[in-house]
């Protein structure tokens, strides 16, 4: 099936869509650790178990990165911003040097 510049369009709105949701999901997140509201082990435990459940495919490769980017910064006891510069790499696609 031939993918048309419409459907590449569409897909790329709603990849940004969702890429800005996560940023503000893991943004918020972070300031309820910081406000010490959520223990970064039974978060990790949470997302392990959330990712557990979604299907191994290659619509769900890219969230899969972003959080296990962020579960391994969590694990590590990164600082905030360092969290915070790891996902939006991921978000962004990479580092760029």
């Amino acid at each position: 099936m031939q993918i048309t510049t419409a459907d590449t369009e569409t897909n790329s709105i709603e990849f940004d869509f969702v890429k800005g949701h996560i940023a503000a999901t893991m943004t918020l997140i972070h300031g309820l650790i910081d406000q010490g509201l959520i223990d970064r082990e039974h978060l990790d435990s949470f997302f392990s178990a959330f990712l557990g459940n979604l299907p191994h495919s290659r619509e769900t490769l890219g969230l899969r990165l972003i959080l296990d980017q962020w579960r391994q910064g969590l694990r590590d006891g990164d600082d905030e911003e360092e969290m915070k510069g790891k996902l939006f790499e991921v978000i962004l696609g990479g580092r760029n040097n």
